[in-house]
């Protein structure tokens, strides 16, 4: 009897373990299938709520036939702003602004709309706004100023120095040093 009831415990055992172990098995695939679903359904909410983020070439502003190119530049040896204005070239129309980037990559595009492209650079030296007016050769005439001090003619006016009184005559051997287009402006004005 005693062998019996040992026969039937083991089984019992074998029987339990059995059932466990398809339960086990069953709520095991249960619990997979459902992370699956849950991520399969994640998966999918994520694709629609993208599916209509896709960005072309199309949406990006582009620079018009009408559009300007400003060039400004900063001299560091005079603390001076150079602006020069132009059309856009032919080849620059309808170009976004990742095509100034590349094209003018010595350049900051300092601000960029389909009628204005700014570009911004920092240069050493000063800038062609520095003027000596001196006299040459009876005249008064106009000199250019570089980086190094150099003085490079520019023009030569029509106005005769010798009707002009000494003491004028003393400061243009000397040369007038002139700051920007207006303070040239109203130096030759004075002598004319």
């Amino acid at each position: 009897m005693r062998k019996s009831i040992l026969i039937g415990c083991i089984f019992a055992s074998i029987i339990a373990g059995i059932s466990i172990g398809i339960f086990a098995h069953k709520y095991n695939d249960t619990v997979m299938e459902q992370a699956m679903l849950e991520e399969t359904e994640n998966v999918n909410k994520y694709i629609e709520k993208n599916a209509n983020i896709i960005e072309t070439m199309t949406n990006k502003e582009k620079t018009s036939p009408n559009a300007k190119i400003v060039y400004e530049t900063f001299y560091t040896g005079c603390n001076h702003m150079s602006t020069l204005e132009e059309d856009i070239e032919v080849e620059d129309v309808n170009q976004p602004e990742d095509y100034f980037k590349i094209k003018y990559n010595d350049w900051d595009v300092k601000n960029f709309s389909e009628n204005k492209v700014e570009l911004y650079k920092e240069a050493e030296g000063i800038c062609d706004k520095h003027y000596v007016v001196k006299e040459a050769d009876g005249y008064v005439a106009v000199y250019t100023l570089d980086s190094d001090g150099n003085q490079n003619l520019k023009e030569v006016t029509d106005i005769l120095t010798t009707y002009l009184p000494e003491e004028d005559i003393n400061l243009l051997e000397k040369g007038i040093t002139a700051n920007g287009d207006n303070e040239l402006a109203r130096i030759i004005s004075d002598y004319e």
